[in-house]
């Protein structure tokens, strides 16, 4: 770690036809040093949005039934991450990707240079890549991958439609893969990549090929170096080609304290329960996930079910099954609501349309039809 003084220059990304925030919202004074730097924030990083920080719940996922997932879990040393609730500050955020670099130079054995560097008020901060472990409390080791769809020269051999049949998945378009065929356990890896490990935008139903090649070096019992991941991950969020947000807000809060950054005067956001996954929003992963949720009001239903169906079934009634029942069924009456919207909407349009055709012919009768036949009895008359 060092810290220098020094200015930076980085050209604006991101231009969009949207005025400028107001200079009262924007830390020119206190963060920046020159006018190119606070262009290039006012133009592109300052209009970013921060992706929602996410963690799991203590509880929610029992070892006792996903063993699987958190194997998978203590052999990549992610447990860290997935309960991290740190606060975090979105402009601060977009001031620091507006300076960041990575210099990465390492080889294959390791030898070389890696770093994350910034520039804060013109003073140059630079975290390796062993610091940056320390501060996730992820081990330092593992294969180096740096995310994207360009796996690393060793596994190419991965990228094919062995790892399709590996994973249990299928392809639907290039670079993108259907999720539903794989296991429950690999299905929860999968969303707790998009969510927090390696957040993204976009459909979460549908694996990325940079996904694939993770979830693939996790089924292959491959020990990947996350706190290299990361680092790429935090520079691609300042390439505008790559991603059009920001993420790992948590992460750069302890930078941001690894370095005593004075963020008295920036407003931070806090971790509430609206940033916990919940059991509902696994349950919409796909077919055969259903996560445990604690309720009475479930444990009634399907104690209620029991008795009343008898408990000599196929399968046996749980609460977490009452529960999918449940929401399956909410689903359907608002779609069944939403169809008969439809419906009546459609009715009224054809309604309308009889009626308007209705007037026509009834101008006809009274008006053209009998001066028709008017005309056709004089001729009658004058021949």
């Amino acid at each position: 770690m060092s810290r220098c003084k020094t200015t930076a220059c980085k050209p604006a990304r991101n231009s969009r036809n949207e005025p400028p925030p107001p200079l009262s919202q924007l830390p020119l004074r206190k963060w920046f040093t020159t006018n190119e730097v606070w262009k290039s924030y006012v133009e592109g990083f300052s209009k970013l949005p921060v992706l929602k920080p996410r963690y799991l719940p203590e509880g929610l996922l029992p070892k006792d039934k996903y063993e699987v997932f958190w194997k998978v879990v203590d052999e990549q040393g992610l447990r860290p991450l997935l309960f991290m609730k740190e606060r975090y500050y979105p402009r601060m955020m977009a001031v620091v990707a507006t300076t960041l670099r990575l210099k990465d130079t390492l080889d294959e054995v390791g030898f070389g240079e890696f770093h994350l560097k910034f520039w804060i008020a013109g003073v140059k901060d630079i975290i390796n890549l062993g610091e940056l472990a320390s501060l996730c409390g992820l081990p330092n080791d593992g294969i180096r991958f740096k995310g994207g769809s360009n796996p690393p020269k060793e596994f190419e051999h991965w990228d094919g439609e062995g790892s399709l049949d590996r994973l249990r998945i299928s392809k639907i378009s290039e670079g993108k893969y259907l999720v539903r065929g794989m296991d429950t356990d690999y299905c929860l890896l999968h969303y707790m990549l998009s969510y927090i490990w390696v957040p993204r935008k976009g459909n979460h139903g549908v694996l990325t090929k940079e996904h694939a090649f993770i979830l693939r070096a996790m089924k292959e019992e491959t020990k990947l170096n996350w706190p290299y991941l990361l680092a790429h991950r935090l520079m691609r969020y300042t390439d505008s080609s790559c991603e059009a947000f920001l993420g790992h807000g948590m992460l750069w809060t302890k930078i941001f304290e690894h370095f005593n950054l004075d963020l008295s005067g920036e407003e931070a956001v806090y971790i509430t329960e609206e940033n916990a996954i919940t059991s509902g929003s696994l349950n919409k992963m796909g077919r055969g996930t259903v996560a445990v949720r604690k309720g009475r009001k479930n444990k009634a239903v399907a104690e209620s079910a029991s008795s009343q169906f008898g408990t000599n079934l196929d399968c046996q009634i749980t609460p977490e099954l009452m529960e999918v029942f449940a929401e399956k069924m909410h689903a359907f009456n608002i779609d069944w609501d939403k169809k008969m919207e439809r419906v009546d909407k459609r009715l009224k349009v054809v309604e309308s349309r009889i009626v308007s055709q209705a007037e026509e012919l009834q101008s006809l009768e009274e008006g053209i039809i009998p001066t028709f036949l008017g005309m056709l009895s004089q001729e009658s008359k004058e021949r």
